[in-house]
């Protein structure tokens, strides 16, 4: 496991290191050039005029631009020029011996200017070719420096791009994993100053389950022992409504019994609830989607037929889906449920198998009320109600068939109808399609 902060530092130094050397290199060939010119020239002009004698015969000078040439000028006792070397500029008597700055010729000059028993000597060289060797060596040191900073951004982005690639596949396996995982996330390829971060996220994942966990039981063991005295009470609310009561006490026996048979609604929802989101996927059967519809709609009829409500099923072509075929069953149940609950008497409901050519999906469309576009984010929450109070629920129906898709590995999806009234409930099934045989 590597560290982040000492992969990308030693990266870094090294780097830096490559790029300071380039630089020195850089910069000492460049001086090293310039001053081997200049100095060549120096010395060449120094051997010739140093002394006296005829300098005709010293040879053509070294090739040199004529800033880097010296002006030399001397003079006898009696002030005759007897002797001059260099650009023809006539750069003006010192006055005062030693160094000196002047402007001549539209140059600045450097200047040096000697005396002894013979002779006066007035040296010159211009300012430019001392510029000249100090923009060089800047150059050499700044060239390096530029073309680096590309490279340093490449090879920090690579270096990053490169540590990073443990937390991208560590989040790409998070994303996958499913809700009853139960084995430790694997901390390959990641820095180590993460490790501890996915420790952390072990454990707080772990404290979770565990809540979550006894939360069902607990829902579950509730709503279960809930189950008998509730039965036993409808049981009895039965027998006193059929006594013979007068007026008032037999609207309150009728309220009695359609209270205890909500909360036998509830207790069952309950538990059908904790059983769901708690379940584990065992198995995938071959689902003849179209008859296990129909099987369906058989076992819906009489609750369709006591509310008026019409029941229709149309399939665009076979599909046969992998997945729990008693949860599935209870899925569809859920909405097919809905959908005859509210809907209005009269009205009807369809249940259609569609094949979009890469999949198959199950849409179920009533003509209720439908729902405002302001409740539609919140229709799987426990508890949630969205359709007319009047209706009789619990709110736990959409929130156990969203807990019982997501199992599946199928999406569910609600939306109004466009042009009309009521709601198209959607299974979609992706991938669990089993292939055409």
């Amino acid at each position: 496991m590597s560290s982040l902060r000492r992969t990308i530092t030693t990266r870094a130094m090294l780097l830096l290191a490559a790029i300071g050397l380039l630089a020195t290199a850089t910069s000492f060939g460049l001086v090293t050039y310039e001053m081997n010119k200049f100095l060549d020239a120096q010395l060449q002009e120094i051997a010739v005029n140093v002394g006296p004698g005829d300098r005709k015969d010293a040879g053509p000078l070294l090739e040199s631009e004529d800033e880097d040439q010296l002006v030399v000028r001397i003079w006898d006792r009696s002030g005759e020029l007897v002797h001059r070397a260099g650009p023809a500029i006539d750069i003006p008597w010192q006055p005062v011996p030693g160094l000196s700055n002047v402007t001549a010729g539209g140059q600045d000059w450097r200047i040096y200017r000697w005396s002894h028993a013979q002779h006066d000597v007035q040296i010159a060289q211009t300012w430019s070719a001392r510029h000249e060797i100090a923009l060089h060596a800047a150059t050499g040191a700044a060239l390096p420096l530029l073309l680096a900073i590309p490279l340093v951004g490449a090879v920090l982005g690579w270096s990053i791009k490169r540590t990073m690639g443990g937390l991208q596949r560590l989040s790409a396996e998070i994303g996958r994993r499913s809700v009853d995982a139960q084995e430790p996330l694997r901390p390959v390829g990641v820095p180590a100053e993460v490790a501890p971060l996915i420790v952390a996220i072990d454990k707080l994942v772990d404290r979770h389950r565990s809540a979550l966990e006894a939360q069902r039981r607990f829902v579950a063991d509730a709503a279960h022992e809930l189950r008998t005295p509730l039965a036993a009470l409808q049981i009895q609310t039965e027998n006193l409504i059929a006594a013979d009561l007068p007026g008032q006490t037999r609207e309150l026996a009728d309220e009695l019994r359609d209270g205890v048979r909500r909360a036998s609604y509830l207790a069952s929802q309950l538990l059908e609830m904790a059983r769901t989101e708690g379940a584990s996927l065992q198995k995938r059967d071959d689902v003849d989607l179209a008859a296990l519809a129909t099987s369906l709609l058989a076992d819906f009829h009489p609750l369709a037929e006591a509310r008026n409500i019409q029941l229709a099923m149309t399939a665009d072509a076979p599909c046969t889906i992998q997945g729990d075929r008693d949860a599935i069953g209870k899925l569809i149940g859920i909405l097919l449920d809905n959908a005859i609950r509210y809907s209005e008497a009269g009205g009807s409901v369809e249940l259609g198998i569609v094949d979009d050519g890469k999949t198959c999906a199950l849409e179920i469309v009533d003509d209720g009320p439908g729902i405002s576009e302001e409740s539609m984010p919140f229709i799987y929450d426990r508890f949630f109600r969205a359709v007319p109070q009047s209706v009789e629920g619990t709110g736990l129906g959409l929130a156990i068939a969203k807990s019982a898709a997501d199992r599946q590995g199928f999406t569910l999806t609600h939306r109004n109808r466009n042009g009309a009234t009521g709601i198209i409930a959607r299974i979609g099934f992706g991938n669990t399609v089993a292939p055409t045989p």
